[in-house]
């Protein structure tokens, strides 16, 4: 693995500083000499090496420790047995007439190979499970700075690494594995016992202070809503429903942090796992503390309390919207509700059977059945109106009072000795274009006619004044 020397410097001090050796005098200068200005996506990719190399290096430690202290353990009952054993005077040997030592006869039918192979049976290998304490490499406070390791040797005489069985202080690791040795507790309970640890750190964990953002869900029906300041909403009859929101993101909540800090943290400087937008209007951040929570809406200008939002919205039923008529059918009689198709059908109501004069649709859910209009009443258009009343033809309702005379007829008006007024002028000019048809515009003249117009002006002026000059002399 590629490193920088800062990286290797931190992940040696981290393996020393597991197993209580102190470098930080000379390892903390290197340190901060190597990693002063870089970037901190630099110093997070290289906090991420250091705790995978750490983690390996130290892992490796303890399995080789492990082995040793097995076969540390297996031959110290023998040295033991050893010591406590007397000691047996050794026989003399026996010697021939010429007093040379006499080797033992093998006994018969077996030679000395044979002899030597079944002296000593080997025994079958059976694993056995020893415990240590160790550092937690990934820890982020005392509560879980310890492992309680397992691990299970092997034939060959190493061992390997088993299930870490509790995760915890020195203290309680320690003690757990004190009381795994003396057969007092076995794996299973040790494990129970830490689920329980993580339930209720768990639980105690809800209490603690966070804040939750809330942002509009996307989609067609939500549109009204988003990005909306909250008098529009209220303007429009719309509430900060929860029910058109989501959760997109959740954290703790530090002391003495605003709404406010909340606000530009998340337009300026968004967590890497937010995946929202930016906090702008509409969105709502829940804060929970002390137990209590509080709805906040983010508005054009600063926050609004919504205490609605925490609450859950009932649903409308028919006998809300009860209008106190009934209709009778040869079915039964039904009460009417002013609820539309739409809204009946979504509170769980489906087409039982329609009234005789087509007026009424009978809804049920199986228990119950209220009456609903067929059609809605539709209002009048206002613009077929007023084409009603001044339409010179009677067949043009088209949604465009076209009546209006068009610039040439007023043209041919003004020819004729008629006068216009300006208003009708532009009505006309409108008109004309909504038809399709440009009014003409004044073709302007060329720069050299206008100049030839004004010599010729100025010539007929100046021959005009002479002749004056020459009827007064």
């Amino acid at each position: 693995m590629l490193m920088y020397p800062f990286e290797a410097e931190s992940v040696a001090y981290t393996v020393c500083q597991h197993y209580g050796l102190d470098t930080s005098d000379y390892s903390f200068g290197y340190v901060a000499g190597w990693s002063s200005g870089r970037e901190l996506s630099e110093l997070k990719s290289s906090l991420e090496t250091i705790r995978n190399a750490a983690a390996e290096i130290i892992n490796s430690i303890d399995a080789n420790f492990a082995e040793l202290q097995k076969a540390q353990d297996k031959e110290q009952p023998t040295r033991e047995e050893k010591a406590a054993a007397p000691e047996q005077p050794e026989a003399p040997a026996k010697a021939d007439t010429a007093g040379k030592e006499k080797p033992e006869a093998a006994a018969p039918g077996k030679s000395g190979a044979q002899e030597k192979a079944g002296a000593a049976p080997k025994e079958a290998f059976t694993p056995e499970t020893i415990y240590r304490v160790r550092r937690n490499p990934y820890s982020d406070s005392r509560e879980n700075s310890h492992l309680l390791q397992a691990y299970v040797t092997q034939e060959n005489g190493r061992a390997k690494m088993g299930d870490v069985l509790y995760t915890g202080t020195p203290e309680k690791c320690r003690e757990l594995m004190g009381q795994l040795k003396s057969g007092e507790l076995t794996e299973g309970d040790v494990k129970q016992l830490y689920a329980k640890a993580q339930e209720t750190a768990q639980t105690a964990g809800q209490d603690k202070d966070t804040f939750s953002i809330y942002q509009i869900k996307g989609g067609d029906e939500t549109r009204d809503f988003r990005f909306e300041p909250y008098d529009r909403l209220q303007a429009a009859g719309n509430v900060v429903d929860r029910a058109n929101y989501e959760l997109v993101y959740s954290a703790p909540l530090a002391p003495e942090t605003s709404l406010e800090d909340i606000y530009t943290r998340f337009n300026i400087d968004h967590p890497k796992d937010f995946k929202g937008h930016s906090l702008s209007v509409s969105d709502v951040v829940v804060l929970h503390q002390d137990g209590q929570d509080a709805a906040h809406f983010v508005d054009s200008v600063g926050f609004r309390e919504v205490p609605e939002f925490l609450q859950e919205q009932k649903q409308l039923t028919p006998d809300d919207l009860e209008t106190g008529e009934t209709v009778k059918t040869p079915r039964g009689t039904f009460h009417v509700t002013a609820m539309s198709r739409e809204q009946i059908e979504a509170a769980g109501y489906g087409f039982h059977h329609q009234s005789d004069d087509g007026k009424y649709l009978i809804m049920g859910n199986g228990t119950r059945a209220f009456a609903v209009a067929a059609e809605q009443a539709q209002r009048d258009n206002p613009l077929k109106t007023a084409e009603q009343t001044t339409e010179q033809n009677g067949n043009m309702i088209d949604g465009i009072i076209n009546n209006t005379p068009t610039v040439d007829e007023l043209e041919a008006k003004v020819k004729a000795g008629e006068q216009i007024s300006l208003v009708d002028l532009a009505n006309a000019v409108k008109a004309d274009k909504e038809r399709g048809k440009e009014a003409k515009p004044e073709k302007k003249p060329s720069i050299r006619a206008q100049l030839r117009a004004d010599k010729e002006k100025a010539q007929k002026k100046t021959a005009k004044q002479k002749s004056q000059d020459l009827e007064r002399s």
